[in-house]
């Protein structure tokens, strides 16, 4: 298994957007040191080149990460990768605790060069280079990772120019040979160098050579491979798919058709009924993507909205109808803002901005003579489906987070719907509260109201 661990983003930085809308599992890079001039008899041991007797060690939780790693410190300077090898059986049965699953050794003509060799290596590992989780319990981990522009040592490695893409695979043995198969008939890429089972950490995988978005497109085929074996590993029956449509056999991916399918490039004659659009017919994904979840969880949302503004409408309370139907009107532009990848507008609910809500619904009891309640079958139906919305709201949110990952420096993109969700959530508790302490107006007032009480 691999093991990581979240390493943060720095500050002012922005985490690249992910080629897979999968959990990250991030690499910890463990020990760190430099030999300022190598002992002669070390450095012939090592296959130190003349000339380069200044080294730079690291060991980290991911071999593969630091391989990738490894290589964008001969971008940042003048020096060349000595010496990488993986550690049998992997980090989670690593030999000291600060060994990990692998160990790189750059050589360079002084400390600069190999410090800014090490310093470009260790930030590649905290802002790009990762494994993924296949399965909820990440368990099950896999590497679609595409290096833009290799450099010396990746290329020399997969027998390439510098500066040339590349897709690097790895996965779980059986995993990594279904979704290698995936990402070929991607098309417009080529086995490098094919790494089979067993390895040293008992994965496989492979390079893979091309343009960059054929890289992009095999390395997406891949991940949806993989992810699709550790959905139904026993389903003997199951044909090896990518992206949730079957890969045809023995001829290349068609080029021509109106649909095309996201994550492999794939175009299709025909809208297949387990895809839908995620933008156009440019962009077909599986109904099981998380965007596709968002959507769902918003279309019911506002169903319970509107459910819960009927049953203020029937008891006649018209404040209340109106909040939600400003509630309604913010979850319209949310659906159409996430669809059309359109920044949402500013917006207010109960006559409140965004930081207002969060304050409110923090100060009930001090604003309307409300405690922070427990919903009682005393308070009726309009306060049990604003409860029930609110709930709902906050799944949605959640949802958004699983359909637009965080950073560890913040929310990560469509940091707007997230907001919005959470303080709508908030203001549909603020709106039980009014309800029930009599701010709207309602022909009855329900009680009693029990709940926790601020100190005095």
């Amino acid at each position: 298994m691999k093991d990581g661990a979240p390493t943060g983003v720095r500050a002012g930085q922005r985490e690249p957007t992910p080629l897979v809308p999968l959990v990250p599992v991030r690499p910890q890079v463990l020990a760190v040191r430099t030999i300022a001039a190598v002992d002669a008899q070390l450095g012939q041991a090592l296959q130190v080149p003349p000339g380069l007797e200044t080294l730079g060690f690291i060991t980290c939780t991911s071999d593969d990460a630091l391989y990738v790693a490894l290589d964008e410190g001969t971008k940042a300077a003048p020096v060349e990768v000595i010496y990488a090898r993986s550690f049998y059986a992997g980090s989670a049965h690593a030999s000291g605790p600060l060994s990990g699953e692998v160990i790189g050794c750059y050589a360079g003509r002084d400390l600069d060069e190999v410090c800014a060799a090490l310093s470009a290596c260790i930030r590649c590992l905290q802002e790009q280079a990762w494994f993924y989780a296949a399965d909820e319990a990440a368990r099950l981990c896999l590497f679609p990772h595409v290096v833009r522009s290799t450099g010396r040592y990746l290329s020399r490695q997969a027998g390439i120019e510098p500066g040339a893409p590349m897709a690097y695979l790895i996965a779980p043995p059986l995993e990594a040979l279904i979704g290698l198969d995936a990402a070929l008939k991607v098309g417009g890429v080529r086995l490098l160098r094919f790494f089979g089972p067993p390895t040293e950490t008992n994965y496989a995988g492979a390079y893979l050579g091309g343009d960059l978005p054929s890289c992009e497109a095999a390395a997406r085929a891949f991940a949806a491979a993989v992810v699709d074996v550790a959905r139904a590993p026993r389903e003997t029956e199951r044909q090896a798919r990518g992206a949730g449509e079957a890969l045809p056999e023995g001829r290349r991916l068609p080029t021509e058709g109106r649909y095309r399918v996201l994550a492999t490039g794939e175009r299709l004659a025909r809208k297949p009924e387990h895809l839908t659009h995620l933008r156009d017919d440019e962009s077909l994904v599986s109904k099981t993507h998380p965007r596709m979840v968002l959507r769902g969880k918003l279309d019911l949302l506002q169903g319970l909205v509107l459910d819960a503004q009927l049953a203020a409408s029937e008891e006649g309370v018209s404040g209340l109808v109106g909040d939600l139907e400003e509630t309604m009107a913010l979850l319209r532009r949310m659906v159409a803002c996430e669809v059309l990848d359109q920044p949402l507008p500013p917006f207010r609910l109960c006559g409140l901005e965004p930081e207002e809500i969060r304050t409110a619904s923090h100060r009930t009891y001090e604003l309307y003579g409300v405690p922070f309640m427990y919903p009682s079958v005393h308070q009726g139906r309009i306060v049990a489906r604003l409860y029930l919305a609110r709930a709902y709201a906050r799944e949605a949110e959640l949802a958004a987070y699983m359909a637009f990952p965080p950073t560890e420096g913040g929310p990560g993109e469509r940091a707007d719907l997230k907001l919005a969700l959470n303080r709508l959530s908030s203001a549909l508790y603020l709106m039980q509260c009014k309800y029930v302490g009599g701010h709207y107006g309602a022909p009855r007032r329900p009680g009693p109201i029990r709940g926790w009480r601020p100190p005095t």
